[in-house]
């Protein structure tokens, strides 16, 4: 606890209350998570931290709020900023006021409970002047106590007991935006991670090619401690607050913003118009691979150029296995997989290319093929188990597991059951 220093709200609806700063800091928003919890849609869910500073002192740190924190009327910006009796804090609708130790508190008021008159006693029964003195702070300690508890409503002297776990600086809130912007247009990919765990994500590729998407959805546990280690402190921490380069000409821009808000902290990362440090793009891309995982959503980090040019080499791919579907037994499967994945990488492109086109008629063409094959060598597997020949059966159910080499696929699942069933046969087990 900082001694000496307090904060006192002297505006806003917690108006009167006062606050001690604890050892694990005192945080304010309009979560009902922190410390401090102001219904104001003027703050952010985590908007300010204040925390011990040396022996006696206190600062105050802004958590990357929307409408940022004043001292004495000026923002403070994202560095944590010391304090001193005095200093006025403002925060949306809510004013804190910086004071000592025992100011501010009410003084005795005098109620008038003089003692009854009595009979003057003689000279030598008076009380003794230790007496009388100890007589007086008694009855103004009372006073004081009855002062307090009438006018000051009071927090407890510390903050509530943070978690053990908190020591290291979890993620509470995450923002992330990429821009790709020039006179044609901008592209605008934003990520979102709420204090309460909800990941959402938007795209805005506009105006040229009118292509908005926008999910989310919320995070289990172990997805919050995998972005823990992703966005951890100790990787963010390393990294400058900007990497900046000159203006291109034409104008254009080439930005990615990254800040998250820890449980004690904030740190904000921005890279513009110049190639982003190798730790910075490791971040991005583990990040982006997340949402990817979390949302289902893969292509949307990119443009729509970009979409297009990775469909279209995922359609020539497809012809290319097609081509050779009878040179080896999983082309036609590789075929499938290509036209479906250029098919994924255009569902949120608006409106689609000519490679869409191409995309479906490969897709139908190639899985008809594949299917007419896989029936008609399960019908050449089923008839040599049927006649128990063996080591045939065993070749041919070879080939099926070629022709579809994924292992998530029920009909790999079923040719690799039946495949040990006949070599346990073959050995003679029953």
């Amino acid at each position: 606890m900082a001694d000496g220093l307090e904060l006192l709200v002297t505006n806003g609806e917690l108006a009167g209350r006062r606050y001690a700063v604890g050892p694990g800091g005192l945080r304010l928003g309009r979560s009902s998570s922190n410390d401090v919890h102001i219904n104001d849609e003027e703050l952010s869910r985590n908007h300010c931290l204040f925390e011990a500073s040396g022996d006696t002192g206190l600062r105050v740190t802004d958590l990357a709020s929307a409408n940022g924190t004043l001292l004495n009327g000026q923002a403070i910006g994202i560095d944590p900023q010391p304090l001193h009796a005095g200093d006025r804090i403002e925060v949306g609708k809510t004013v804190l006021m910086v004071i000592g130790n025992g100011s501010a508190r009410p003084s005795p008021v005098d109620l008038g409970l003089g003692s009854p008159a009595a009979p003057k006693p003689d000279a030598g029964k008076r009380r003794a002047p230790a007496a009388n003195v100890l007589w007086i702070v008694a009855i103004v300690a009372l006073l004081a106590a009855i002062g307090v508890a009438l006018f000051v409503p009071r927090v407890s002297e510390e903050a509530p007991a943070r978690p053990v776990a908190e020591e290291v600086p979890a993620v509470c809130e995450m923002y992330y935006e990429k821009v790709e912007a020039d006179s044609q247009g901008i592209f605008r990919y934003e990520l979102r991670l709420s204090d309460d765990g909800v990941l959402s994500v938007s795209v805005d590729d506009v105006p040229k090619n009118d292509r908005r998407f926008t999910k989310s959805e919320p995070l289990g546990l172990n997805a919050r401690v995998e972005l823990n280690d992703i966005l951890s402190f100790e990787r963010i921490g390393g990294l400058d607050r900007e990497y900046v380069g000159p203006e291109p000409d034409p104008p254009a821009l080439d930005s990615c913003e990254l800040r998250v808000v820890y449980s004690t902290q904030a740190r904000t990362v921005r890279v513009v118009n110049t190639q982003e440090p190798e730790a910075f793009r490791a971040i991005r891309e583990k990040l982006e691979a997340f949402s990817k995982n979390q949302l289902g959503v893969w292509a949307i980090q990119y443009s729509r150029e970009k979409l297009v040019e990775l469909a279209e080499e995922s359609v020539a791919l497809g012809r290319a296995k097609w081509e050779d579907r009878d040179v080896n037994h999983g082309n036609l499967f590789a075929a499938v997989s290509a036209y479906r994945e250029a098919l994924f990488y255009l569902e949120t492109v608006n409106p689609k290319p000519d490679c869409a086109t191409a995309a479906r008629q490969g897709l139908d063409a190639a899985k008809a093929e594949l299917d007419k094959r896989y029936a008609d060598q399960r019908f050449t597997v089923d008839k040599a188990l049927n006649q128990a020949r063996w080591e045939e059966a065993r070749a041919e159910l070879a080939v099926l597991l070629e022709m579809v080499p994924d292992r998530n696929d029920d009909r790999h699942r079923e040719a690799a059951a039946k495949l040990l069933d006949v070599e346990r046969r073959m050995k003679g087990g029953k």
